[in-house]
């Protein structure tokens, strides 16, 4: 049996609506308009940390220059209420199910913080059947540096290992660690889908565990 991992934020779950207004409360406070969703989405990927960052260069730049402040403040804004606007894509749970029913471990592989996502995939019921986590303060790299999914799959049971992402960078850290990239075609990618190299693509979780089937050379269930 495999090691799955996932990207979490426009792979596992639809996380915009809830980036986008812990963004907006950060820009309030700092007498700024609000950005819309779209603005948002094209910040998120690399880190909270850098999405802050272009949240205020979006918006007229750091003031006082001091981006680890307002980092703090964005944490604390997004942190007290992770869940609420953040959904699972239709057919993911069902899909995890799946996949752990057919034997294989699966974790999660995400920039954000380990506090807020280990809220979302509790609070979500996603853990389990996700058992492992490496999250954006688990390391003191991010992706697509590719010691953070061999963190990730480190903490599963041993197994072939595929990443399943909807990015430009998670089909980096896939490359970059060199493992198979199933590719999220309706998440948060800002680029073509053939721009970015992957093993396979779906837009519908209802076909993941046939793809991770297909590609082991294996029976879709146990």
């Amino acid at each position: 049996m495999a090691r799955i991992v996932f990207d979490l934020d426009g792979t596992l779950v639809h996380s915009n609506p809830t980036l986008t207004a812990a963004g907006n409360a950060l820009l309030a406070e700092l007498g700024r308009d609000a950005l819309d969703r779209e603005t948002v989405t094209g910040f998120v990927g690399h880190g909270a940390r850098t999405l802050v960052r272009r949240l205020l260069e979006h918006t007229g730049g750091i003031p006082g220059g001091d981006l680890d402040r307002h980092y703090a403040r964005y944490r604390e804004i997004y942190t007290a209420d992770p869940l609420t606007g953040t959904e699972p894509y239709p057919g993911v749970p069902a899909a995890l199910a799946a996949l752990a029913a057919a034997g294989h471990g699966l974790a999660v592989c995400t920039q954000k913080p380990n506090a807020p996502a280990l809220a979302i995939l509790e609070g979500l019921g996603l853990m389990p059947p996700v058992t492992a986590l490496a999250g954006g303060d688990s390391l003191d790299v991010l992706k697509p540096d590719p010691r953070m999914l061999h963190h990730a799959a480190s903490q599963l049971p041993p197994g072939p290992l595929v990443y399943v992402g909807d990015s430009d960078v998670d089909a980096a850290t896939a490359a970059a660690a060199g493992v198979p990239f199933l590719l999220f075609t309706e998440g948060y990618r800002t680029v073509p889908v053939d721009s970015l190299a992957h093993a396979a693509a779906f837009a519908d979780w209802a076909a993941l565990p046939d793809i991770v089937a297909d590609l082991l050379g294996a029976p879709a269930s146990a």
